[in-house]
Protein backbone atom coordinates (compact mmCIF):
# COMPACT_ATOMS: atom_id res chain seq x y z
CA UNK A 1 0.00 0.00 0.00
CA UNK A 2 3.03 2.76 0.88
CA UNK A 3 6.29 2.56 -0.60
CA UNK A 4 8.09 1.03 2.32
CA UNK A 5 6.40 0.71 5.41
CA UNK A 6 7.53 -1.83 8.07
CA UNK A 7 3.94 -1.66 9.51
CA UNK A 8 0.49 -0.57 8.91
CA UNK A 9 0.54 3.52 10.20
CA UNK A 10 -1.10 6.67 9.37
CA UNK A 11 0.44 9.61 9.22
CA UNK A 12 0.13 13.01 10.43
CA UNK A 13 1.19 16.12 8.23
CA UNK A 14 2.34 19.77 9.54
CA UNK A 15 1.45 22.83 7.82
CA UNK A 16 1.63 26.50 8.33
CA UNK A 17 0.79 29.09 5.69
CA UNK A 18 -1.56 29.01 2.38
CA UNK A 19 -0.54 30.99 -0.84
CA UNK A 20 2.63 31.85 -2.72
CA UNK A 21 5.45 33.05 -0.48
CA UNK A 22 6.32 36.76 0.44
CA UNK A 23 9.36 37.72 -1.00
CA UNK A 24 11.16 39.08 2.25
CA UNK A 25 9.60 36.04 3.84
CA UNK A 26 12.15 34.62 6.86
CA UNK A 27 10.25 31.49 6.80
CA UNK A 28 9.35 31.09 2.73
CA UNK A 29 9.22 27.45 2.66
CA UNK A 30 6.28 27.02 5.18
CA UNK A 31 3.84 28.37 2.31
CA UNK A 32 1.81 25.58 0.43
CA UNK A 33 -0.37 26.90 -2.51
CA UNK A 34 -3.68 25.75 -3.27
CA UNK A 35 -1.81 23.45 -6.07
CA UNK A 36 0.63 21.63 -3.81
CA UNK A 37 -2.12 20.84 -1.39
CA UNK A 38 -4.37 19.52 -4.02
CA UNK A 39 -1.08 17.62 -5.76
CA UNK A 40 -0.49 15.97 -1.53
CA UNK A 41 -3.72 14.90 -1.49
CA UNK A 42 -3.67 13.37 -4.75
CA UNK A 43 -0.42 11.53 -3.53
CA UNK A 44 -1.59 10.42 -0.28
CA UNK A 45 -4.46 8.91 -2.04
CA UNK A 46 -2.60 7.13 -4.86
CA UNK A 47 -0.47 5.78 -1.78
CA UNK A 48 -3.42 4.10 -0.58
CA UNK A 49 -3.91 6.47 2.29
CA UNK A 50 -7.62 7.87 3.55
CA UNK A 51 -8.49 11.00 4.89
CA UNK A 52 -9.73 11.30 9.13
CA UNK A 53 -9.39 12.88 12.25
CA UNK A 54 -6.00 13.30 13.84
CA UNK A 55 -8.03 11.62 16.97
CA UNK A 56 -8.86 8.98 14.96
CA UNK A 57 -5.67 8.51 12.85
CA UNK A 58 -3.73 7.53 15.88
CA UNK A 59 -6.35 4.40 16.17
CA UNK A 60 -6.49 3.59 12.99
CA UNK A 61 -3.78 2.00 10.42
CA UNK A 62 -3.40 3.57 6.76
CA UNK A 63 -5.02 6.88 7.44
CA UNK A 64 -3.95 10.55 7.19
CA UNK A 65 -4.54 13.72 9.35
CA UNK A 66 -3.57 17.06 8.21
CA UNK A 67 -2.89 19.80 11.02
CA UNK A 68 -2.02 23.51 10.38
CA UNK A 69 0.28 25.08 13.32
CA UNK A 70 -0.53 28.89 14.28
CA UNK A 71 -3.44 29.61 12.98
CA UNK A 72 -3.04 31.71 10.01
CA UNK A 73 -6.60 32.95 7.97
CA UNK A 74 -4.93 31.59 5.03
CA UNK A 75 -5.85 27.87 5.79
CA UNK A 76 -9.65 28.89 6.42
CA UNK A 77 -9.63 31.17 3.30
CA UNK A 78 -7.71 29.01 1.07
CA UNK A 79 -6.71 25.20 2.41
CA UNK A 80 -10.59 24.95 3.87
CA UNK A 81 -12.59 25.15 0.58
CA UNK A 82 -10.34 22.82 -1.02
CA UNK A 83 -10.63 20.35 2.04
CA UNK A 84 -14.00 20.86 2.18
CA UNK A 85 -14.56 19.49 -1.47
CA UNK A 86 -12.20 16.83 -1.04
CA UNK A 87 -14.31 15.70 1.74
CA UNK A 88 -10.85 15.81 3.95
CA UNK A 89 -10.81 17.89 7.48
CA UNK A 90 -7.96 19.21 9.35
CA UNK A 91 -7.05 20.27 13.17
CA UNK A 92 -5.85 23.71 13.48
CA UNK A 93 -3.47 24.68 16.40
CA UNK A 94 -4.24 28.39 16.80
CA UNK A 95 -2.35 30.88 19.34
CA UNK A 96 -5.04 32.12 21.50
CA UNK A 97 -3.52 35.55 22.55
CA UNK A 98 -2.76 36.31 19.16
CA UNK A 99 -6.37 35.18 17.88
CA UNK A 100 -7.54 38.08 15.12
CA UNK A 101 -3.88 39.56 15.38
CA UNK A 102 -0.65 38.33 13.76
CA UNK A 103 1.91 36.50 13.89
CA UNK A 104 4.33 38.82 16.66
CA UNK A 105 6.61 35.95 17.44
CA UNK A 106 8.00 35.48 13.80
CA UNK A 107 7.64 39.69 12.93
CA UNK A 108 9.45 39.68 16.21
CA UNK A 109 12.99 38.31 14.19
CA UNK A 110 12.31 40.11 10.98
CA UNK A 111 9.97 38.19 9.35
CA UNK A 112 7.07 39.47 7.33
CA UNK A 113 3.74 40.67 8.84
CA UNK A 114 0.62 37.83 8.52
CA UNK A 115 -2.92 37.71 9.66
CA UNK A 116 -3.88 34.80 11.82
CA UNK A 117 -7.50 33.94 11.68
CA UNK A 118 -10.29 35.95 14.14
CA UNK A 119 -12.20 34.83 16.28
CA UNK A 120 -15.56 34.56 14.11
CA UNK A 121 -13.37 32.83 11.58
CA UNK A 122 -12.36 30.01 14.60
CA UNK A 123 -16.15 29.68 15.40
CA UNK A 124 -17.65 29.04 11.56
CA UNK A 125 -14.29 26.65 10.81
CA UNK A 126 -15.40 25.00 14.08
CA UNK A 127 -19.07 24.73 13.07
CA UNK A 128 -18.31 23.75 9.85
CA UNK A 129 -15.89 20.57 11.14
CA UNK A 130 -12.53 21.42 11.39
CA UNK A 131 -11.23 21.01 14.66
CA UNK A 132 -9.56 23.63 16.42
CA UNK A 133 -6.76 22.75 18.69
CA UNK A 134 -3.99 25.25 21.35
CA UNK A 135 -0.95 26.20 20.09
CA UNK A 136 -0.25 28.05 23.49
CA UNK A 137 -1.26 31.61 24.71
CA UNK A 138 1.51 33.42 22.96
CA UNK A 139 3.48 30.94 21.09
CA UNK A 140 6.09 30.58 23.79
CA UNK A 141 9.20 28.12 23.64
CA UNK A 142 7.88 25.90 26.77
CA UNK A 143 10.67 24.28 28.63
CA UNK A 144 11.60 28.06 29.09
CA UNK A 145 8.94 29.10 30.83
CA UNK A 146 8.30 29.35 34.84
CA UNK A 147 5.68 27.52 36.45
CA UNK A 148 3.51 30.37 36.67
CA UNK A 149 4.07 31.00 32.49
CA UNK A 150 3.59 27.54 32.28
CA UNK A 151 0.23 27.42 33.44
CA UNK A 152 -1.16 30.01 31.89
CA UNK A 153 0.37 28.99 28.21
CA UNK A 154 -1.09 25.56 28.85
CA UNK A 155 -4.10 25.60 31.13
CA UNK A 156 -5.64 29.52 30.91
CA UNK A 157 -5.18 28.89 26.79
CA UNK A 158 -7.15 26.21 26.54
CA UNK A 159 -9.94 27.52 29.29
CA UNK A 160 -9.99 30.71 26.60
CA UNK A 161 -10.35 28.74 23.33
CA UNK A 162 -12.74 26.63 24.64
CA UNK A 163 -14.96 29.38 26.23
CA UNK A 164 -14.66 31.32 22.36
CA UNK A 165 -15.57 27.88 20.54
CA UNK A 166 -18.11 26.72 23.06
CA UNK A 167 -16.32 23.24 22.96
CA UNK A 168 -13.64 21.03 24.55
CA UNK A 169 -10.23 21.64 23.09
CA UNK A 170 -8.97 17.99 23.34
CA UNK A 171 -5.44 19.10 20.71
CA UNK A 172 -2.73 20.74 21.84
CA UNK A 173 0.59 21.54 19.85
CA UNK A 174 4.18 22.56 20.85
CA UNK A 175 5.54 25.67 19.38
CA UNK A 176 8.83 25.01 17.75
CA UNK A 177 8.16 21.45 18.92
CA UNK A 178 9.72 22.13 21.79
CA UNK A 179 9.34 20.19 24.74
CA UNK A 180 10.63 18.29 28.23
CA UNK A 181 9.01 15.91 30.61
CA UNK A 182 8.03 19.14 32.48
CA UNK A 183 5.77 20.42 30.07
CA UNK A 184 4.54 17.00 28.54
CA UNK A 185 3.12 16.51 32.15
CA UNK A 186 1.24 20.20 32.57
CA UNK A 187 -0.40 19.12 28.88
CA UNK A 188 -1.49 16.07 30.50
CA UNK A 189 -2.44 17.74 33.88
CA UNK A 190 -4.74 20.57 31.83
CA UNK A 191 -6.62 17.55 30.24
CA UNK A 192 -5.85 18.00 26.62
CA UNK A 193 -5.90 14.16 24.91
CA UNK A 194 -3.20 14.47 23.23
CA UNK A 195 -0.43 16.42 21.63
CA UNK A 196 1.57 17.09 18.19
CA UNK A 197 5.40 17.53 18.23
CA UNK A 198 7.46 17.94 15.30
CA UNK A 199 9.80 14.69 14.79
CA UNK A 200 9.05 12.56 12.03
CA UNK A 201 7.38 9.25 11.99
CA UNK A 202 4.56 7.55 11.14
CA UNK A 203 1.67 7.19 13.70
CA UNK A 204 1.78 3.76 15.25
CA UNK A 205 -0.26 2.35 18.33
CA UNK A 206 2.44 2.72 20.39
CA UNK A 207 3.22 6.03 19.81
CA UNK A 208 3.10 8.45 22.60
CA UNK A 209 -0.10 10.43 22.30
CA UNK A 210 1.65 13.55 23.95
CA UNK A 211 4.42 13.73 21.55
CA UNK A 212 2.81 12.64 18.29
CA UNK A 213 5.19 12.75 14.84
CA UNK A 214 4.27 14.68 11.82
CA UNK A 215 5.75 15.03 8.52
CA UNK A 216 6.60 19.05 7.94
CA UNK A 217 5.50 19.72 4.64
CA UNK A 218 7.06 22.63 3.22
CA UNK A 219 6.11 24.69 -0.74
CA UNK A 220 8.17 22.03 -2.62
CA UNK A 221 6.96 18.36 -1.10
CA UNK A 222 5.15 17.75 -3.94
CA UNK A 223 5.51 14.32 -6.66
CA UNK A 224 8.34 12.03 -5.87
CA UNK A 225 9.69 14.42 -2.80
CA UNK A 226 6.16 13.82 -0.76
CA UNK A 227 6.96 9.72 -1.37
CA UNK A 228 9.98 10.13 -0.24
CA UNK A 229 8.79 11.98 3.10
CA UNK A 230 6.62 9.30 3.71
CA UNK A 231 9.13 6.61 3.17
CA UNK A 232 11.86 8.63 5.50
CA UNK A 233 8.90 9.07 8.23
CA UNK A 234 8.57 4.88 8.43
CA UNK A 235 12.44 4.76 8.43
CA UNK A 236 12.28 7.26 11.88
CA UNK A 237 9.66 5.13 13.06
CA UNK A 238 11.71 1.84 12.86
CA UNK A 239 14.82 3.46 14.86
Amino acid sequence: MHDSPTQPASLALMYHRMGSPLRRSLVRGQYVTAGCLRSHLRTLAALGYRPTTLAEARRAPGCFALTFDDGYASVGEVAWPILQAAGVTCTMFVVVDAIGGTNAWDVARGDCVERLADAAALRALAAAGMEIGCHTLTHARLPECSEAQLRAEIVDAKHRLEDLLGRAVPGFSYPYGAWDPRVRDAVIAAGYAYATATQLGPLTPDVDPFTLPRLNVRWNTVGWLMRRKVARAYREGAR
